[in-house]
């Protein structure tokens, strides 16, 4: 995960909440390294503050779609404007969350947009937004499973298998599928 935001003592309290939550993090402080390390590097992540030094977050975001349309960008701002947060998505941000903010809920959206992620990848499409089977519920949009109607938790890969075998219902699938 690279996370670029310029209030270091914020910058390095998320990046040892994520790796004492067993991410890797990488971190910098201002929006010309970011643009660059964003262009050479290959994340699974981003972490993305707007108001930077040198390049502005919505431009890195802006440069940055042009070349990668599917690594998540996640906004973290204190711009917490309704006209900021519909900017930030609408260039290609998978999610907003406005200063401040709770490791825990960064977390939580972090694992969010992960299952999103795992589901896209395991399904090959989106366009079913829900599957139902018996007292099974996935919603995909959501990236959430329930069982007579309470959420599981879920690992990232246990949803992914159940996303998996919810797609290919009927069929034997083995190790090698």
């Amino acid at each position: 995960i690279l996370i670029i935001e310029d209030e270091k003592q914020l910058c390095q309290s998320i990046a040892e909440g994520l790796r004492m939550d067993g991410y890797e993090a990488d971190t910098c402080f201002d929006g010309d390294e970011g643009l660059e390390l964003c262009l050479v590097e290959n994340y699974d992540l981003i972490l993305l503050d707007l108001n930077l030094p040198g390049v502005d977050g919505l431009e890195i975001l802006r440069q940055f779609r042009e070349s990668d349309t599917s690594t998540p960008v996640l906004i973290l701002s204190a711009r917490g404007q309704i006209q900021d947060k519909v900017e930030g998505l609408d260039l290609g941000a998978n999610d907003y969350l406005t200063k401040p903010f709770s490791v825990e809920e960064l977390l939580a959206r972090l694992r969010v947009t992960q299952r999103r992620l795992l589901l896209l990848q395991a399904s090959g499409d989106a366009d079913s937004p829900v599957f139902q089977n018996g007292k099974l519920k996935i919603d995909y949009a959501a990236g959430c499973a329930y069982l007579n109607g309470e959420e599981l938790h879920l690992t990232p890969i246990e949803y992914k298998l159940l996303c998996l075998l919810s797609h290919n219902v009927g069929k034997v699938l083995t190790h090698t599928y």
